[in-house]
């Protein structure tokens, strides 16, 4: 399991870092071929918008691992522990189910959209929208990993930390 963890926490992060520098390459070029030449491209702003959602997705699973998303721990950590163990089961299931019906809808998405192209750069968008695939079914199994326990957040570690580095 670690082995596998450690490989997904690469790929998950190469992925992030040649999306990013994608994304600000295109708008860093972008910026000076139309200030200063005044001849500015014109995929730019599609391609930014969408390395800027596959990011998104992407360490979404990340932060899915960590349990760092947005709760309302104060309110469950104020719970006698028995109940507020119920309270955060409950919680993952729901989200579970959430992450499922995302998943499933994400994949009628990219299977209904094989024939539509993008606007600008004339890409499918199924090629788009596999992304929000990726990010919910990543974040489905790491959620399913947090209701196991399999995932033990220490609470030592920060944002920064998370996925382990390259």
């Amino acid at each position: 399991m670690k082995d596998i963890r450690k490989y997904t926490d690469k790929v998950l992060n190469l992925a992030i870092i040649v999306l990013f520098i994608i994304m600000f390459g295109v708008t860093t070029l972008n910026v000076i071929l139309r200030y200063i030449f005044n001849s500015p491209l014109s995929f730019s702003v599609e391609l930014g918008r969408y390395t800027f959602c596959a990011i998104v997705y992407l360490g979404s699973i990340l932060v899915m691992r960590e349990d760092g998303h947005i709760g309302l721990d104060i309110i469950v950590d104020a719970l006698p522990e028995k109940i507020g163990k119920v309270v955060r089961a409950i919680s993952r299931i729901l989200v579970l189910i959430y992450l499922a019906i995302f998943c499933t809808m994400s994949v009628r998405m990219v299977m209904g959209n094989w024939m539509n192209r993008s606007s600008t750069m004339h890409i499918p968008m199924s090629l788009v929208y596999i992304f929000m695939v990726i990010g919910s079914a990543g974040m489905f199994i790491e959620e399913l990993l947090n209701l196991l326990g399999v995932n033990k957040n220490d609470g030592n570690k920060d944002i920064s930390e998370v996925g382990g580095g390259l």
